[in-house]
């Protein structure tokens, strides 16, 4: 496992293609390679054991090591903090979301049972209609037939009439 996978949890290992955190892995490992160069260096007039130059090197680059952990550590630290950001951020658009479609249905809800109850109005307008109309249509007819009955009542008069001027006429 490598230092930047330690440090952070599984969720967040992602590195983006601006962070640090690579360059900054490249050169801890060249400082990590100058320590094992630093401690295998053994100059002491003693035979095989590091000299006071040997072991400033090794504590050098073991400095080294340590800063640029610690740089590390803070590329890692502001990471998690960009991500709680970004996990704060989206955990709020999320709710807002919920809550626009959670409004959304509910409105469309709303303009669905008034849309039903607007055409449950127009069915009954229209039977309401097609009632009139056919009552309409039944005092037409009634009408019709009432004025035929009084045109026929009117010709028979008028035959009779006429048949009575005639017959009058002939008495005469």
């Amino acid at each position: 496992m490598s230092l930047a996978t330690a440090f952070l949890p599984a969720q967040a290992q992602v590195v983006t293609p601006d962070s640090r955190l690579p360059g900054l892995l490249q050169e801890r490992a060249i400082l990590t390679r100058r320590y094992a160069e630093a401690s295998a260096q053994r100059h002491s007039l003693f035979g095989n054991k590091p000299s006071k130059k040997d072991l400033q090197e090794v504590v050098d680059a073991l400095q080294g090591i340590v800063d640029k952990d610690q740089q590390i550590v803070d590329v890692l630290n502001e990471t998690a903090r960009q991500a709680e950001t970004t996990s704060v951020r989206l955990a709020a658009t999320a709710t807002h979301l919920e809550t626009s479609s959670r409004d959304d249905r509910n409105l469309t809800a709303q303009r669905l049972a008034e849309l039903e109850n607007e055409a449950q109005n127009l069915r009954q307008r229209d039977k309401q209609q097609l009632a009139r109309q056919r009552d309409l249509q039944a005092e037409v007819s009634e009408a019709k037939q009432g004025r035929f009955v009084r045109d026929a009542l009117i010709a028979a008069l008028a035959v009779a009439c006429a048949g009575l001027a005639l017959a009058r006429r002939r008495r005469r």
